[in-house]
């Protein structure tokens, strides 16, 4: 198999797994009033409360605009609640509310579910091993995120 077909197929089985876990994610959220792009930010800033919003794109890995986006729908269902920053009124600190904080074990609960039940096929340590694996996977994903085309391909021809 050409190096090339292997790359593509771990992709594909990534991509499949994550779109798969997504549409789980929106049916067992919806009963919390969440969908699949709403429940990292319950997590992260009951994690992180007081995050400034402006890092809430490099923590969740979305653009600035989703960003804004989610905490205002956050915010009408009373799950988070934004403060201006009284010494640069361009910024804002995110906090969870007490029902977001409510919200946290039961969120946590659906993705273990799920967790639990995908990787329920493997042996411990084929679960390690895949987690390690995608860990330095997504290290390298994170950092290549800004990369040119151009530079991935010359980056190839170098090794």
């Amino acid at each position: 198999m050409p190096q090339e077909h292997a790359m593509e197929l771990a992709y594909r089985w990534i991509t499949l797994a994550n779109r798969h876990y997504y549409l789980y994610l929106n049916r067992a959220l919806a009963q919390f009033g969440l969908n699949s792009s709403q429940y990292l930010f319950i997590i992260y800033l009951c994690r992180e409360p007081g995050i400034t919003q402006d890092r809430l794109p490099e923590r969740i890995c979305i653009n600035k605009s989703n960003v804004a986006r989610t905490l205002a729908q956050l915010e009408k269902k009373g799950l988070i609640l934004r403060k201006v920053n009284p010494g640069d009124k361009r910024t804002a600190t995110v906090f969870p509310t007490a029902r977001a904080h409510e919200l946290y074990p039961q969120i946590m609960a659906v993705i273990e579910a799920w967790d639990d039940a995908v990787t329920g096929v493997l042996s411990e340590r084929e679960k390690k091993s895949l987690l390690e694996f995608m860990q330095r996977v997504a290290d390298r994903a994170a950092e290549l995120r800004g990369a040119t085309f151009a530079a991935l391909t010359k980056q190839k021809s170098i090794r």
